[in-house]
């Protein structure tokens, strides 16, 4: 009889467990503007505001980096930072964006969500896809980027997300390039209004290459300037913007301004990622789901005994 109730126990603990995992709620615009404290009026504004350029889908490979505990609040609500896809299974971002300032340490995996093929931020889109994350490849010291792998594979032929390219390995970087100045760029972010206001669409702007202030002894950056608006207001970017050139990632943008240079960070990336699916992330998967089980059977065992 113990031993069923040791076993009905183990069989609860991991409903329980993945009833918490799976478990989001989603919010309509009203509930949202409600949770939010703003108008419905400010909140058709945001929607709908297209001075900043093409709001549109036009970055396929952008990823919304989230907390997972935040969005159980409401859609959108855990947004971090962007990032890039570049594999079926890989999300490129900058190291400070899975960086807890609270708890001076890296988020957890599971701590983190990816939102992939939504260009808004707080209305989820049927085609749209919510992945886990399964391992953090932190970055060296000497370099800025993090590697986050998903849990699954986003399908190939799937209409609204495909991987951005990387540069090849020894692939000149854009930093050293002569004609660099004359290359059209592309960045896309969700950002902030000049009243700091998120925005809810996905932003695209044109830019072009600049010299960067004097950065010695730290990692490559690509300083760039943004095409004029027409007198929109003023943007900020969110981190790990993504910076294009004719669907190649050049660079993702850090919390100080510049964007780091992919290019040097690629053979480390192309080192980790293997293939780029989920075989590579399911083995981190794996060994969680080992360490998990051991838990609860241990805790298990202890309260049998007690």
């Amino acid at each position: 009889m113990q031993l069923n109730d040791h076993w009905r126990k183990i069989v609860k603990i991991f409903i329980f467990a993945f009833l918490c995992t799976e478990m989001q709620t989603t919010f309509t615009q009203r509930d949202l503007a409600a949770q939010r404290g703003i108008s419905l009026a400010e909140m058709e504004a945001i929607s709908n505001d297209h001075a900043f350029g093409d709001t549109k889908m036009s970055a396929p490979y952008q990823a919304s980096i989230r907390l997972a505990a935040q969005e159980r609040l409401y859609f959108g609500k855990g947004h971090i930072c962007s990032g890039a896809l570049v594999a079926p299974s890989v999300v490129l971002t900058v190291g400070s964006c899975i960086f807890s300032q609270n708890k001076r340490n890296y988020y957890h995996p599971s701590e983190l969500r990816v939102m992939l093929g939504n260009p808004q931020r707080f209305a989820p889109n049927e085609q749209g896809l919510v992945v886990g994350v399964t391992h953090i490849y932190q970055p060296p010291q000497d370099l800025a980027l993090a590697i986050l792998m998903l849990e699954k594979d986003v399908p190939q032929d799937h209409p609204l997300i495909q991987p951005v390219g990387l540069p090849s390995p020894g692939e000149t970087s854009v930093l050293d390039s002569s004609d660099a100045s004359q290359s059209l760029l592309q960045i896309s972010t969700w950002g902030y209004d000049s009243q700091i206001r998120e925005l809810h669409d996905l932003v695209t702007l044109n830019a072009t290459h600049t010299v960067c202030p004097n950065t010695a002894g730290s990692p490559k950056r690509i300083c760039v300037q943004t095409e004029a608006t027409g007198g929109a207001p003023s943007l900020y970017m969110d981190a790990g913007a993504t910076l294009t050139e004719r669907d190649r990632l050049l660079g993702l943008r850090s919390l100080d301004g510049g964007f780091e240079d992919v290019a040097s960070h690629v053979n480390w990336i192309l080192a980790n990622i293997g293939d780029g699916s989920n075989q590579n992330s399911s083995v981190w998967g794996a060994l969680g789901f080992l360490v998990f089980t051991g838990y609860v059977l241990m805790v298990s065992r202890k309260t049998l005994s007690a």
